[in-house]
């Protein structure tokens, strides 16, 4: 555990001062200022990291290193992440790693039936994350971004077909409340008699209301929008009256997120949020800051599942 904040609050704010005062001698447009300013946003984010540090590091750290998996269940969950889904015929971006060929994604639900795979729910993914269950060693669970009207076509009869689960984060802005005359060639995303009419495979949680863009942050650099929290905070409001997905799960737009994002949603009641970065669910990760492993249609998917450690590298942008 970190020292207490007051410890350290002199020398914090000494660094805040050094770095703005330089700042405030260069123009905006020049690389160094663009260096000043990105140090002093990191001086600012420390500042508020030891002003918060009972909040944000409140899971058990310890767990994850030491946790020993009983005989016959599972020592990680790999968490499958796709986006966009389309017979390959249709797909005129090969090269976005956002979109999987439908063939492709069928390949990967016959392969975890065929090896007898169990989908878990994200409550269930909860428990097991916080020790409190075990889960069956062959364990996946499927999640979707963004919540495209092709995952209701093409992934749910495949995923029941053969008894899976799996969890779609939506833009709750997106949400249709007719259903639209479904077309391959366009984007098109679920409706709410959708959503009603597929519930036994999907769960439906949060990818904010209207965020799912990038908007400028900081030094001019842009970021998820969501990464604002008063924005978040407002956003949140809306998602749970108007779109009424009220949740404690959570994807971050793009992936990207950083420590005001995360106490947003700590006070927003989220309990677990999924990023962009590559690899297993333990035991005592920070459910806050959980991997996922992103699929592609080249993916071999018995040897994404079978990777002893973690993947190096992040996932592509989200489509």
């Amino acid at each position: 555990m970190r020292k207490p904040w007051k410890k350290y609050s002199i020398a914090l704010l000494a660094v805040l001062l050094v770095v703005y005062v330089l700042g405030v001698n260069f123009p905006h447009s020049s690389v160094l200022a663009h260096k000043i300013c990105s140090s002093w946003v990191a001086a600012k984010n420390e500042v508020f990291y030891y002003e918060h540090y009972n909040q944000l590091d409140d899971h058990n750290v310890a767990l994850a290193a030491d946790y020993v998996a009983p005989q016959g269940t599972a020592d990680k969950v790999p968490v499958l992440m796709y986006h966009y889904i389309v017979p390959q015929k249709y797909n005129t971006e090969p090269n976005n790693n956002s979109i999987i060929n439908l063939e492709s994604f069928e390949q990967d639900m016959k392969y975890l039936h065929d090896h007898n795979y169990h989908t878990a729910t994200l409550q269930q993914l909860e428990q097991y994350v916080n020790e409190q269950i075990t889960l069956p060693e062959n364990t996946v669970v499927i999640s979707f971004d963004d919540g495209y009207q092709n995952n209701i076509i093409y992934a749910y009869p495949i995923m029941k077909k053969y008894g899976f689960h799996a969890t779609m984060f939506v833009v709750g802005s997106k949400i249709q409340e007719k259903t639209q005359k479904f077309n391959p060639s366009r984007t098109s995303y679920v409706s709410r008699a959708e959503m009603k009419a597929s519930a036994d495979v999907f769960e439906y949680n949060s990818h904010t209301y209207d965020l799912h863009f990038k908007a400028p942050l900081h030094c001019g650099d842009d970021y998820a929008a969501g990464m604002d929290p008063d924005r978040f905070m407002a956003d949140d409001h809306i998602m749970r009256e108007q779109a009424g997905i009220n949740t404690p799960y959570f994807a971050y737009p793009f992936g990207d997120f950083r420590m005001q994002m995360i106490y947003a949603l700590k006070q927003s009641g989220y309990r677990m949020a999924f990023t962009v970065h590559q690899g297993f669910v333990r035991p005592g990760d920070d459910p806050l800051k959980l991997k996922r492993l992103t699929v592609i249609s080249s993916t071999n998917i018995g040897e994404l599942l079978h990777l002893e450690h973690d993947p190096d590298g992040s996932a592509p942008v989200a489509f």
